[in-house]
């Protein structure tokens, strides 16, 4: 069963990983709220909006999302800016691994600023300019605290909120 697990979660990362090449797709949402409360075990959407149109403002509206471990998760990621500069995308990784995974990602311009084969990463979204909206699903990993970034150069720092896994 421990197998079956890892290998779902392996196949799920690989189609779901950064640098999936998908288009960004766009899309009117509602503001999303600072924390989304746990989905039942099955599946889970959440909006999270990137605000701010400088480096001083830019952040997640929603600063926690709380799912059942094994949920499919859904999140769309929608870019509120205005400011051509600010582009983001939403990182799902393991905790404390933040500046090792951004860090590293600034050598994957071409693949959304992501390494797909680091192990840190749970899963990865496209790049959003503003005005955009990018999706990004996974299967909710092993009951825990996780961490979710912008991986874009400079923004792990400001951009960040943290998904529980119940």
């Amino acid at each position: 069963m421990k197998a079956l697990f890892i290998l779902s979660c392996t196949a799920v990362f690989i189609f779901s990983s950064c640098g999936s090449g998908e288009k960004p797709t766009t899309a009117n949402t509602e503001s999303s709220s600072k924390e989304q409360p746990a989905q039942a075990t099955g599946s889970a959407e959440f909006t999270i909006n990137a605000v701010g149109n400088n480096m001083a403002d830019m952040g997640y509206d929603t600063k926690e999302i709380k799912v059942k471990s094994g949920a499919k998760v859904k999140v769309n990621l929608t870019n509120t800016a205005t400011d051509a500069a600010m582009i983001h995308n939403i990182v799902f990784v393991k905790q404390g691994s933040e500046k090792d995974v951004a860090m590293e990602g600034m050598n994957f311009a071409q693949k959304n600023y992501c390494n797909a084969g680091n192990a840190n990463i749970i899963a990865g979204s496209a790049l959003a300019k503003p005005g955009e909206t990018v999706t990004v699903e996974f299967v909710a990993p092993a009951p825990g605290t996780y961490t979710y970034i912008c991986t874009f150069p400079g923004h792990w720092m400001k951009m960040q909120g943290v998904l529980i896994v119940e």
